[in-house]
């Protein structure tokens, strides 16, 4: 594998995992803890938001230099607001109506969610190349995506009983699952599996190492 692209790859992977956004950097938490409370939101917001993020980040590192420093961030969530609004036509359009009227207040308000301004502020220094600033697009797209979509299932499944509105057969319920403060302890105990994770494969790492 040449060496650009195994950059790529592993920029992806590190974005997507071992630096989530949300799990690491603890960003992008709002749409989370409000709205991740079945599945077919969390699917629906992930999808606007990996369109978005990538388009957003893509064009906006094409033209950043054109526009004073000062005028960046505005301009940045300027952009994602456009993007977003799109997305907001059409899932009222081509999706469902349904999730619409449940999404359509966060669909707008999440060009300001702390998630697009640590993209503008951070990730042109982090990522100097466009290559890398998509890699690193994707990978923080598809990462917060995932703790969205694993959060909204277990909400659902604890709430409703359901999976993708589709009955699981158990009568127990857990309704207090949908505030934001159990979402919160929620992304506690996966952020708290993340770091687990990491640090058992740091540790194998290490001790490989020393067998070597």
């Amino acid at each position: 594998m040449k060496p650009s692209v195994q950059r790529f790859f592993t920029t992806v992977w590190d974005a997507f995992l071992p630096n989530n956004v949300v799990l690491v950097q603890a960003l992008g938490l709002c749409p989370i803890l409000a709205m991740g409370i079945n599945l077919q939101y969390g699917v629906t917001l992930s999808v606007c938001t990996i369109v978005t993020l990538v388009l957003t980040d893509l064009i906006f590192a094409l033209i950043q230099k054109y526009i004073a420093k000062q005028l960046q961030a505005p301009a940045y969530v300027l952009l994602a607001s456009a993007f977003l609004f799109g997305a907001a036509v059409l899932v009222h359009v081509g999706i469902s109506a349904e999730i619409y009227a449940h999404l359509y207040l966060f669909l707008p308000l999440m060009a300001v969610n702390t998630l697009y301004v640590y993209r503008c502020v951070i990730a042109p220094s982090v990522t100097p190349t466009l290559l890398l600033r998509l890699a690193d697009s994707i990978g923080t797209a598809f990462g917060f995506s995932l703790v969205l979509c694993v959060a909204s299932a277990l909400r659902e499944m604890a709430i409703y009983g359901t999976l993708w509105g589709i009955p699981l057969g158990y009568e127990a319920r857990f309704p207090e699952a949908s505030h934001p403060f159990i979402g919160f302890v929620l992304l506690g105990f996966m952020a708290a599996a993340l770091q687990w994770v990491k640090t058992l494969s740091h540790r194998k790492h290490s001790q490989e190492e020393v067998d070597v």
